[in-house]
């Protein structure tokens, strides 16, 4: 289905709102296996059964509720650093307050990414552009939704198909493996714009 939607040109990279932000948050690679950078949190250092080394032993732990960073004056919380955590370490480390001071200051950065991204898009982005991607993104949720079966395309080929040996052109018609994928999106395209125009009320001047 995926590569319907590139094939759409529905595809949804650089723009993010508040909700994205932590999409983008949780599609960062988990790096607990790999070869640590200077970008990434370093987790050498942590106890993976949840108990630090004694050097690095933090006796409080805040509430979750704790303001930990502010991004542009955005608010990050311990519950959200928890659960990225969580997600980087696949649930050997869920406490942020267990991470070293440095590995804190890294992860932070992480967290920073998606608000920078999106403060940044909203003052760069013009009223057309972000038109432009809030269509872009509703009409590729929207396809997500309806559901053509193989069976469907066929029937609709076949019906072309016929429809250009009635008119002798049959040559302009390509093979239905080819075309299937292009047909299905058009059926997809056609049905969403069938839904729109059934509940608008158009009223020509």
């Amino acid at each position: 289905m995926k590569k319907f939607f590139v094939l759409l040109g529905l595809s949804f990279f650089l723009w993010v709102n508040s909700a994205s932000a932590d999409a983008l948050k949780n599609s960062l690679t988990n790096i607990l296996n790999e070869k640590e950078t200077s970008s990434m949190v370093n987790l050498g250092d942590i106890n993976l059964n949840g108990k630090e080394r004694p050097s690095q032993q933090i006796k409080k732990t805040r509430s979750s509720k704790a303001v930990i960073a502010t991004v542009n004056g955005h608010k990050i919380i311990k519950k959200e650093a928890d659960a990225y955590l969580k997600q980087r370490t696949q649930g050997k480390v869920t406490n942020f307050d267990q991470l070293p001071p440095r590995q804190r200051s890294r992860l932070i950065q992480e967290l920073a990414l998606p608000v920078i991204v999106l403060d940044t898009a909203q003052k760069e982005l013009s009223e057309e552009e972000k038109e432009a991607v809030y269509t872009r993104k509703w009409m590729q949720k929207e396809a997500l939704k309806i559901k053509i079966t193989d069976e469907q395309v066929l029937a609709v080929y076949t019906q072309l198909k016929q429809d250009a040996q009635e008119n002798n052109a049959t040559g302009n018609i390509p093979p239905f493996d080819r075309i299937k994928d292009k047909l299905k999106i058009q059926m997809i395209e056609k049905t969403i714009v069938g839904k729109l125009m059934e509940n608008a009320e158009i009223k020509v001047q």
